[in-house]
């Protein structure tokens, strides 16, 4: 077997294949200001919630394309991104937005989702707020009902 056929249907197959797993993150934004790491722990009736989506919406005009989000995990915490790629938060004041939804009854398959949490955590709200500091990287918030 010639050195030639093995790099062309061996060894450039074996390579392309393990490459092709690599995912890369898209440039950084011109312009992104730093981020700092930022963890939003969920709790609502006393648990911690799971599947929760949690974004941060900002409320300077001068950062509206640096907001954050991300979802819980099982322990009911989420890890923020920024602009869907990047780990962390840029520092600054935000709405916190909260939203769980249910799919309803399969009968009723054109039925709207059924939220999970009080719709009030659903919108940018003055009454749910954080301030993201270099200082702190996690962040509890207490859901209540009403």
């Amino acid at each position: 077997m010639s050195m030639s056929y093995r790099f062309y249907y061996i060894v450039l197959p074996v390579l392309l294949f393990a490459f092709s797993g690599c995912k890369r993150l898209p440039p950084r934004p011109e312009g992104m200001p730093e981020l700092t790491p930022c963890t939003i722990l969920v709790t609502f009736g006393g648990e911690q919630l799971e599947e929760v989506s949690v974004r941060l919406q900002p409320k300077d005009p001068q950062v509206h394309n640096w907001a954050a989000g991300g979802q819980t995990d099982s322990d009911g915490k989420a890890f923020l991104k920024t602009a869907l790629y990047y780990d962390g938060v840029v520092p600054g004041e935000y709405f916190v937005i909260f939203q769980k939804y249910a799919k309803p009854d399969s009968a009723r398959p054109m039925a709207p989702d059924v939220p999970l949490i009080p719709i009030k955590y659903s919108k940018a709200s003055p009454a749910v707020t954080i301030d993201v500091s270099t200082s702190q990287k996690e962040y509890v918030f207490t859901l209540d009902a009403l």
